[in-house]
């Protein structure tokens, strides 16, 4: 018997409508994720900005996003709006969710920064929440401007995704893709 398992496509939230979310978006729509834009500033949620996305969120208030954009297990958020208190609401609406992974934009004082304040505002922030929470966000590249920068944080989710580390494959023992040993193998009925 064979058995293949079809997930359906990663579920990207993009927090943030700027000029840098644009190549984020292009890239993970070449991935066949579906990504949905969400920003308080509709101007900038427009067909024109990102032909990719599969939706827009338009928000009056980002405390609302997680909500208003159905986040659930399966959503990966970003957050990167660049306006520290708007990221704040995000993350805010982010931590009492289900999303399966919360990254942030930015340096990781900024980052550790905004959860301070949250937990001082009496937002509980649990070791759940910690683990998935990835600020900065992206794996460690080098990267430099928007597009190689996008590259870094969609490496990271896929890591996440698959529960990997992102290190160089050539350091990898054993084998690069996960086998079932012999004998293990899904059967029909069982």
């Amino acid at each position: 018997a064979f058995v293949e398992v079809l997930d359906p496509p990663l579920r990207l939230l993009v927090c943030g409508a700027g000029h840098d979310a644009i190549p984020l978006v292009r890239a993970a729509a070449v991935l066949g994720w579906n990504v949905t834009v969400a920003d308080d500033r509709p101007a900038f949620l427009t067909r024109d900005r990102f032909p990719e996305a599969s939706a827009f969120v338009e928000l009056e208030d980002p405390s609302h996003a997680a909500k208003a954009a159905g986040v659930d297990e399966r959503t990966f958020v970003i957050v990167m709006s660049h306006h520290f208190l708007r990221d704040k609401e995000y993350v805010r609406s982010m931590l009492g969710s289900s999303a399966a992974y919360l990254g942030m934009l930015g340096p990781a004082a900024r980052s550790e920064r905004l959860l301070v304040e949250l937990r001082d505002e009496g937002v509980p922030i649990g070791d759940e929440d910690r683990q998935r929470i990835h600020g900065p966000a992206g794996l460690d590249l080098g990267g430099e401007g928007p597009e190689e920068i996008a590259q870094a944080i969609l490496a990271e989710i896929v890591a996440v995704k698959r529960r990997r580390s992102g290190g160089f494959l050539r350091d990898r023992p054993g084998p690069i893709h996960e086998r079932p040993r012999p004998g293990t193998e899904a059967r029909p009925g069982g």
